[in-house]
């Protein structure tokens, strides 16, 4: 069997399946390279130096490697084929590294959880009073005109053991359902909440007693490793025999080792943890549970269940406390899933007097517009560039990506990175800034074409590909500039034109204009660390005063905790998302004229924005720029 050592870790693998790519036997060995694509040698990012050994140079290489880095050995590692030996590099720009998560979830909720205590007292058994111990308990709750309970096997074996102690006892109760019985003396229990993104996974560890969230912990989604995207492991699980359930295991297994985590940080026993509720778009929600999504990788996009749902924590692979639960909030749509209601129960949109926005930018935007007179919304396929997929030296937030950057008028360029790390590339916040920032000092102009007469040396052109360089080969940690290219800027604009769009459908629909908009409510990483002036002088979505746009953390996990919390947040929910009115942008005629609209930079809708140039005045002074 052919065997493969990394460099420069030192890990030989051995290759027993026949086919596998270089790529599996990388994950096989814990290594994780950057996948965007999901193995599919579209993105570029997996490449690897040939060391010793050989591998063919196939059409993808070709597409995405120089001439002169395919002589020097190097390929994509999703492309090779291991047949036999090789001892590969794994070059640093290619390896995955840890992001930075957005963890902050503050929320203001009622303390009406679910899980619930109750203390009772069971009278000792005489000879005079032979009775057993459960019917001696449900008398001395009927005594105090308590419901009856129900009891499973678990807590039967629970109370007599627990009887032995005292004759006082503590009942955990979910509903009339008793999970767990503990000693009168035993106070805390714990619920935990989670958000499942489709790059990160963060779990907060809850006081159910207090509401106090006594830890928290993330990790980056190990189905990465399939894909970026929702479409890249959809196609994964429908591609492959065991595939869907690869991908449940994975997500299973990284929610029960965070739990394990929290529950290790706070010295909590997990046998103390009786529900977890989970939110996630509706892919990671049918991934999580193990339900088809070929559905949602295919028109009209329908999920297998969109009401909210709850299962025993074991039949997911989730090990808290025996009879635990897993709830998860509703779903709307194919791209509109519960982490969106998390955000909606969050700000509480339904509630407003005024119309207020709340837009969700992830991997998948959403987007939502409403006030007590109903709610709207939609969701763009705009989050992969805005978090740097498809962007020439795009990456995620981790050590060395620049964060945010200023252009002067003399051109001068000024960012900062994650970590204080040398330049590595650009993560999400900074691609809108950087694509803002040309325009506002005229390096490109309303088409987003870049000037190639700009007065300026960071403008240059080799190859027919023409690029402004933002960290000088000096300054970067590769020993080459890093740089937005002219692709990169239209990635862009595609991006910020469909949430604009969307955005701008969606107040038509409510028949508002962006002055009636009470506040913008930017909800995830992307929103929480977004420059509002970049994002607003873009037209990711209407302009508004800066002073109306709200930072709001990680919304999606604050409602997941506010529902573990308040048992009437989840009835609200349910409603909320049965009357939630969802617009599908691919059957609305008018979504194509506005998204194209939309790709000037910056645009302005005359119907939107009475007072503002017409779109003709516009396109005149954008084809006279350029």
């Amino acid at each position: 069997m052919p065997k493969v050592r990394f460099e420069p870790l030192g890990i030989k693998v051995e290759c027993v399946k026949k086919g596998a790519t270089l790529h599996d036997l990388l994950e096989k060995a814990g290594i994780s390279l950057e996948t965007v694509c999901g193995g599919r040698g579209k993105c570029g990012r997996c490449k690897v130096i040939i060391k010793e050994g050989i591998a063919p140079v196939t059409s993808e290489d070709r597409k995405v490697i120089s001439k002169g880095e395919l002589s020097q050995g190097m390929r994509l590692a999703c492309m090779i084929r291991v047949k036999h030996d090789l001892v590969i590099e794994i070059p640093k720009e290619s390896a995955r590294n840890e992001q930075v998560i957005l963890e902050d979830a503050s929320i203001k909720a009622p303390l009406r959880p679910m899980i619930r205590t109750l203390t009772a007292e069971v009278p000792r058994p005489s000879l005079s009073h032979q009775v057993g111990d459960s019917e001696r308990l449900m008398s001395s709750l009927a005594a105090r005109r308590q419901k009856e309970v129900s009891m499973g096997l678990y807590a039967l074996r629970r109370l007599s053991s627990v009887l032995k102690i005292g004759d006082s006892l503590r009942l955990v109760l979910r509903r009339n359902e008793v999970l767990d019985v503990l000693p009168e003396a035993e106070e805390k229990i714990y619920g935990v909440a989670v958000d499942i993104g489709t790059t990160t996974v963060v779990a907060y560890l809850m006081d159910l007693s207090s509401g106090e969230c006594v830890s928290v912990h993330s990790r980056m989604n190990p189905q990465i490793s399939h894909g970026d995207d929702i479409i890249s492991r959809i196609t994964f699980a429908l591609s492959n025999i065991e595939g869907a359930s690869i991908l449940q295991t994975q997500i299973s297994q990284c929610v029960d080792e965070l739990i394990t985590q929290c529950c290790l940080s706070a010295s909590v026993p997990k046998e103390r943890i009786y529900e977890t509720v989970v939110v996630g778009n509706t892919a990671m929600h049918h991934l999580f549970l193990g339900l088809d999504t070929s559905n949602l990788g295919r028109c009209p996009f329908v999920p297998v269940l969109a009401e909210p749902i709850e299962v025993k924590a074991s039949e997911l692979g989730i090990r808290t406390g025996k009879e635990s639960y897993v709830y998860s909030l509703p779903n709307v749509a194919g791209f509109v899933g519960a982490d969106h209601v998390g955000v909606l129960v969050t700000c509480r949109l339904w509630e407003s007097d005024k119309p207020k926005m709340a837009i969700d930018i992830g991997t998948n935007g959403e987007i939502s517009v409403g006030n007590t007179g109903g709610i709207s919304s939609t969701s763009c396929a705009a989050g992969p560039a805005l978090e740097g997929a498809n962007i020439k030296f795009g990456m995620r937030a981790t050590t060395g990506a620049i964060d945010h950057l200023t252009i002067s008028k003399d051109f001068e360029v000024k960012y900062s990175t994650i970590n204080k790390g040398r330049a590595r590339g650009f993560c999400g916040s900074a691609i809108v800034d950087a694509v803002s920032e040309m325009f506002r000092v005229g390096i490109i102009g309303a088409k987003g074409d870049i000037r190639k007469d700009s007065d300026t040396e960071r403008v240059r052109k080799v190859k027919g590909e023409t690029y402004f360089v933002v960290a000088t080969r000096e300054e970067s940690a590769t020993g080459k500039p890093v740089y937005i290219t002219q692709k990169d800027i239209g990635e862009v604009q595609c991006a910020k034109a469909a949430m604009y769009a969307g955005a701008t459908i969606l107040m038509e629909d409510m028949g508002i204009t962006q002055k009636d908009l009470e506040s913008i409510l930017l909800a995830g990483a992307f929103g929480n660390y977004i420059a509002p002036r970049s994002a607003i002088g873009l037209g990711i979505f209407p302009e508004v005063p800066i002073s109306k746009v709200k930072q709001i953390g990680n919304a999606a996990g604050s409602g997941a905790k506010i529902a573990l919390l308040d048992e009437q947040s989840r009835l609200e929910a349910k409603e909320l998302a049965r009357r939630i009115r969802f617009v599908e942008l691919a059957v609305r005629p008018e979504f194509q004229e506005r998204f194209v609209q939309a790709l000037y930079i910056p645009h302005r809708d005359p119907s939107l924005f009475p007072g503002v140039m017409s779109r003709v005045a516009e396109i005149n002074r954008a084809e006279a720029e350029c």
